[in-house]
């Protein structure tokens, strides 16, 4: 393979896969804060945390202020990471109380641990000066109108193909009770994230999410699972979204990173990504190289890319 040429510094952002290109101006957003942080100084991990905490800001998508509630109608959990180039990583799972979870996933990456979850990664939260916040967003509420209106058979959608037949009955986990939870009778938009390449030729992401609109308590999907949602490398920085469960048992963001470790292009990894996952489930891949930016779908997703010139 011929030698190819680095190019400048940029920063891509994604809205989440199943959600409206209508979204593209908070991607947009979320770059400017990237470039921003690269102007300034700051290197691709901090120019990606930056990036995600403007998309998590935004209470039209699923991080943040917009994250969904759990099937109890009440709990929110939120999951979120970081990696850098370096194999730095950093990330919480079922984080409680907190506007920002990426910024307590890059506080993790500099303690002795990569991971914490549940009362834990709250606790540590408080402890390293984060302030307590409850993100309810009418989006969350809509969403879980939806969800009960799935359980009482009268949304037929495939929106919740991972559930279709179940009964969560059978495995809930909440301590109110079911009957009181769903008794009441927009489109999705998932995880959101960035990846980022700086001037120096070192890569971050960053990856936040609501997680799922039907989420027993304590459930963690692939957002902060190392190689799954996302992964950073000397070669690059990928980030995914989607239906968690599936990106998991294919460790797709480093399966899409090897590609790129290879030669690969970012946006044909992105597609070879996506290709891997069945079809009756959503996906959508971010990619950032050395060479070049890259993102790929199976349904819609918000996006964009910019570049420091």
């Amino acid at each position: 393979m011929s030698e190819r040429k680095r190019i400048p510094a940029a920063v891509v952002a994604h809205g989440g896969a199943g959600g409206p290109r209508e979204h593209d101006d908070a991607c947009r957003a979320a770059c400017d804060a990237g470039l921003a942080a690269l102007r300034a100084g700051e290197d691709a991990l901090e120019a990606s945390v930056r990036a995600t905490v403007v998309l998590e800001d935004d209470p039209r998508l699923n991080a943040g202020i917009g994250s969904n509630f759990r099937l109890d109608g009440t709990t929110i959990e939120m999951d979120a990471a970081v990696m850098d180039g370096e194999l730095r990583f950093g990330g919480v799972a079922a984080i409680q109380m907190v506007k920002n979870p990426v910024e307590v996933a890059r506080l993790v990456m500099d303690s002795p641990h990569l991971l914490l979850a549940g009362e834990g990664a709250t606790a540590f939260a408080r402890a390293r000066g984060v302030s307590e916040f409850y993100p309810v967003s009418d989006r969350a509420r809509t969403r879980i109108a939806r969800v009960r209106e799935f359980f009482a058979g009268r949304d037929r959608s495939d929106a919740f193909v991972s559930w279709r037949g179940r009964d969560p009955r059978e495995w809930w986990n909440f301590p109110t009770g079911i009957a009181e939870s769903l008794k009441e009778i927009a489109g999705p938009s998932d995880t959101v994230g960035a990846v980022a390449r700086d001037a120096a030729g070192r890569f971050g992401a960053a990856l936040s999410t609501g997680g799922t609109s039907i989420m027993l308590l304590g459930r963690v999907g692939d957002t902060p699972v190392i190689g799954a949602g996302l992964y950073a490398g000397p070669h690059g920085a990928v980030a995914a979204t989607g239906d968690g469960e599936e990106i998991m048992r294919r460790v797709l963001s480093k399966q899409v990173y090897d590609w790129l470790a290879g030669g690969a292009g970012a946006r044909e990894a992105a597609e070879r990504g996506v290709a891997l996952v069945p079809a009756d489930y959503t996906v959508g891949i971010i990619a950032v190289s050395a060479f070049d930016e890259g993102a790929a779908d199976n349904r819609t997703m918000p996006w964009a890319v910019k570049r420091l010139e």
